[in-house]
């Protein structure tokens, strides 16, 4: 276990490193590359969510070397630099270096991969606004050769300051005033219910300033609405109006504070906007700041799309029936091709029953592969394509037969994905994505997935135990442990291990049906 005296001094506050139970849950957002060092194995650096007031929040460390000392880095400012053939992730410069912890792995000592250790650092102090969305930047080095070398070191390990957890619910149930909900995971209970004009017909959502505030968009109201949630209820109010057609789905660049949505900008065509969101006390709040051009080509079947995790690039379904061309758009504003088309590629379907629906798209964390989910009818109905961004080609998961085949029934091995599946969100660290179904009783699974590698995959069904029938929306908490569905015609958001697939609660959403959005906190 790790030394536990010492003292971490971020802006404006003050941590003690003391002793204490460990949270061991899932990984933030990793960066960079891993060194293996002596051992043969990488050492993985996670932790769990550092909101204010968990007083559980903890660093782990696992595939180490037994018995090896090491040192554990915080600082505020990424780095990549090599000693040696170790590569150096976080700035060690006063005053961007907070800490240098000394680290003494257990597990049998000398084996490789068995060292462990648990570092709490606890933040039981309350949500304080000046805190919220500061970044900070680890990464763990163990010294685990015999003679000097190079030591070994963990990926980069990127851990945003937030409020505490909560899980925004947006839902199209008809009228002017759909429901939506904020419930608490950790109890879990549902804290508030609300039925508003501002989250009629939600489209996507996205928590922005460490939780404080969180953006929606409305495909009938033509909107994008803001609300600050630092405390409930919300206060609502709108800070984008389309000219002519909804809007769909929601990304927030963070570096670059602008957010991106899809709608029509007056031309009559599909594009995605840039809107000022630097911040939402300017008059320039919510203000456009350019589109696209016809990068949809005139096709008005063209709604789901998603930011990359570093804001620089966007992938769009330009179309969902049939014919479905990925479109990879250009979204960092210090380059001559911003908000221009990069890449067009067909998404390969198996067009199994005549019929294939493109419904969802997400980038790995990494930005090495983008996703893209398929329903078919028959017997068969759900896959996943795989878009290998590099050498800009679709991965073939199954060789032995002409053509592209998708993770699903023509895979090698097989992989039945369960009925119509909607939705697919990617884990923070990369390891894994969720996907949920709604099609039968519904269903819910894991793709099992190797950051920097487009060859390993693996399919798991989740098997929470109740019923899963009209799963459109799933989410995934900030540090990837726990999964949420949110469910009807018996309204519920069902929470799920995604690591096991172990019922964790339940939460009745009273009055829900086609919830369309699930976004954690």
């Amino acid at each position: 276990m790790s030394c536990r005296i010492g003292l971490l001094v971020l802006p404006l506050f003050i941590l003690i490193l003391v002793g204490g139970p460990a949270d061991n849950t899932a990984a933030q957002v990793t960066y960079g590359k891993g060194s293996p060092g002596a051992g043969g194995f990488i050492p993985i650096l996670s932790c769990n969510q550092a909101y204010m007031g968990n007083g559980k929040f903890a660093f782990q460390i696992q595939k180490g070397k037994g018995g090896t000392p090491g040192l554990l880095g915080l600082s505020v400012q990424p780095a990549s630099f090599r000693v040696g053939s170790t590569q150096i992730l976080i700035n060690l410069v006063p005053p961007n270096l907070l800490l240098l912890l000394p680290v003494s792995l257990g597990g049998q000592p000398g084996q490789p991969g068995v060292g462990t250790a648990a570092i709490p650092l606890p933040l039981a102090f309350p949500p304080t606004p000046a805190l919220a969305g500061l970044d900070f930047y680890a990464q763990f080095v163990a010294f685990d050769y015999p003679t000097p070398g190079s030591p070994a070191a963990s990926r980069g390990l990127k851990v945003e300051m937030t409020y505490p957890p909560v899980v925004f619910v947006g839902t199209s149930v008809g009228g002017s005033t759909d429901p939506h909900y904020f419930v608490d995971p950790l109890i879990p209970i549902l804290l508030k219910q609300a039925n508003s004009t501002y989250t009629d017909n939600c489209t996507g959502a996205e928590f922005a300033y460490g939780g404080m505030g969180l953006f929606i968009g409305s495909s009938i109201r033509h909107q994008v609405n803001y609300a600050d949630v630092s405390t409930l209820p919300a206060q609502w109010r709108t800070i984008y109006t389309s000219s002519g057609s909804g809007c769909y789905g929601m990304g927030y660049d963070k570096p670059n504070r602008r957010l991106y949505t899809l709608t029509n900008p007056g031309n009559n065509q599909r594009e995605l906007v840039a809107l000022d969101v630097v911040n939402p006390s300017s008059p320039n709040f919510g203000k456009a700041l350019g589109n696209t051009v016809m990068m949809a080509g005139g096709n008005p079947m063209t709604e789901r799309w998603t930011l990359a995790p570093s804001g620089k690039t966007a992938a769009v379904l330009v179309g969902f029936i049939n014919t479905i061309t990925l479109t990879i758009v250009d979204t960092d504003p210090k380059n001559l091709t911003y908000l221009k088309v990069l890449m067009k590629s067909p998404v390969p379907v198996s067009g199994l029953g005549g019929l294939s629906l493109a419904t969802q798209v997400r980038y790995t964390q990494d930005e090495d592969v983008i996703l893209v989910t398929i329903q078919n009818a028959g017997a068969n109905p759900g896959e996943i394509a795989r878009y290998d961004v590099g050498p800009a080609k679709w991965i073939d998961h199954n060789p032995s037969q002409t053509g592209i085949q998708n993770i699903g029934p023509s895979s090698a091995p097989v992989a039945l994905l369960g009925s119509a599946p909607t939705d697919i969100e990617m884990a923070p660290d990369g390891t894994f994505a969720v996907i949920s179904g709604f099609a039968g009783p519904g269903w819910a699974g894991r793709l099992d997935l190797v950051p920097g590698s487009v060859s390993h995959w693996g399919y798991q069904t989740l098997t929470p135990g109740p019923s899963l029938r009209g799963a459109w929306a799933c989410g995934l908490s900030r540090d990837g442990s726990l999964m949420s569905i949110g469910t009807f015609p018996s309204p519920q958001l069902v929470l799920v291990d995604p690591k096991t697939g172990k019922l964790v609660g339940t939460v009745g959403l009273p009055g829900a049906s086609n919830v369309y959005t699930v976004e954690h906190r």
